[in-house]
């Protein structure tokens, strides 16, 4: 929204105003409207949208995810309003048919939407992320001293505590390599039983002194700033954020070869791909890029290349504006 107004999009958030995004949004000054979207078939919501897309008549309702485009899509055939719906995921296709566009954000996520039908309407666009490391952030001595990292390598993964993102599998492979001097940082909010699980997996493999479960992170640069590799051993992925966060800070990755990760990381130009659910691979691929510092040095570089090329948010909202210009023009004609 912020990259979109500055390309001179006027845009209105209807969502909960009452969640970190609407509090961004207000933060921010953006235009909103408090919507609250109670589950799916919530006809108040619904009808709250509605007459806010009647009230504003703009060109476009854009919904994310499959309830955002559920609404918007509903919204969007009471009103006459075309709708585009953003797809982040390779797992969900319902609803999306409501949608006049799609956009994917990885190829990932096209292809997965074209097997399910919806190849005519699909647009890539990839995700863009602000720059991390114009951001202002801890230095690199002084985090390493709060992490009491030692003298040893820093790995970072950061990410929900989910099945999904594969924490049970990096702790594993890690095992493996307790000749190598490292701490693995794992950010994400402990506050479910899977982060439970995770502590007390690292305490059976007898590596819980080497792990620092930092919980949520509102200042994730700090983290970065002091990274030498990002872990990402997801099992099921779109494209991650955590990837393109790290590529702003030149860091190289060890990840799993599923969804669109090979897009961010590219298979031996920014970091290491494994096959998901490959323990050995995995820890093969962290034992090659810590003990090879020059290695460790060409692919951050690559990685900050391929994020000032292909992730840059400015980037990003041309692409959107695209595709919005597009359907407007189609509209019209």
């Amino acid at each position: 929204m912020l990259a979109l107004s500055a390309a001179g999009v006027d845009c209105i958030y209807a969502g909960p105003l009452d969640s970190w995004l609407g509090q961004q949004v207000a933060m921010h000054g953006l235009r909103r409207r408090h919507i609250g979207y109670k589950g799916f078939f919530d006809v108040i919501s619904l009808m709250r949208l509605a007459w806010c897309v009647a009230q504003e008549r703009p060109d476009i309702v854009h919904g994310h995810m499959t309830r955002g485009v559920f609404y918007g899509g509903l919204a969007s055939r009471i009103t006459g309003v075309p709708c585009i719906g953003t797809a982040h995921s390779t797992n969900a296709s319902k609803w999306f048919g409501l949608a006049d566009r799609i956009i994917a954000v990885s190829d990932a996520v096209h292809a997965f939407l074209a097997s399910a039908g919806h190849a005519r309407k699909l647009r890539t666009v990839r995700h863009g992320i602000p720059d991390g490391a114009m951001m202002p952030h801890a230095s690199r001595p002084a985090m390493r001293v709060h992490l009491q990292a030692g003298s040893g390598l820093v790995l970072t993964m950061a990410a929900r505590f989910t099945p999904a993102k594969g924490q049970d599998l990096a702790l594993r492979a890690l095992v493996l390599l307790r000749d190598r001097d490292w701490i693995l940082v794992l950010a994400g909010a402990l506050d479910n039983d899977y982060a439970c699980a995770m502590r007390d997996l690292a305490i059976d493999l007898g590596i819980s002194d080497r792990i620092r479960f930092v919980g949520h992170r509102d200042d994730i640069a700090n983290l970065y700033a002091c990274t030498d590799i990002l872990l990402a051993p997801s099992r099921r992925e779109a494209l991650s954020l955590t990837l393109l966060e790290a590529a702003s800070f030149g860091i190289p990755v060890v990840a799993t070869n599923v969804g669109g990760i090979a897009e961010a990381v590219g298979d031996g130009v920014t970091g290491l791909l494994s096959d998901t659910e490959n323990v050995g691979q995995l820890s093969d691929n962290l034992c090659k890029m810590m003990d090879d510092t020059a290695l460790r040095l060409r692919m951050g570089t690559a990685a900050r290349q391929r994020y000032e090329a292909m992730f840059d948010v400015s980037r990003m909202a041309r692409a959107t504006l695209d595709v919005y210009e597009e359907l407007i023009a189609e509209r019209r004609a």
